[in-house]
């Protein structure tokens, strides 16, 4: 039980920190990709964001830049 807790935890701190580091977020629902600090962000389902570090890898993924704040 305490390595399956112990492995639990881990993976808990490498999705935060993923979350943290992240510079963009898409919309999975939209198609739209944000700036993490974008308005439009705070208005989504959490389920719907999907966490980018780069730009690139939202255009890449065929991700739309947002209108509002422009990344």
């Amino acid at each position: 039980m305490k390595k399956f807790l112990a492995a639990f935890v881990t993976i808990i701190i490498l999705m935060t920190a993923n979350v943290l580091a992240a510079n963009y977020i898409g919309n999975a629902n939209t198609g739209k990709f944000h700036y993490a600090d974008c308005s439009m962000v705070n208005k989504m389902n959490l389920s719907n964001k999907v966490y980018m570090n780069t730009r690139e890898e939202a255009i890449n993924a065929g991700y739309v830049p947002c209108k509002r704040c422009n990344p």
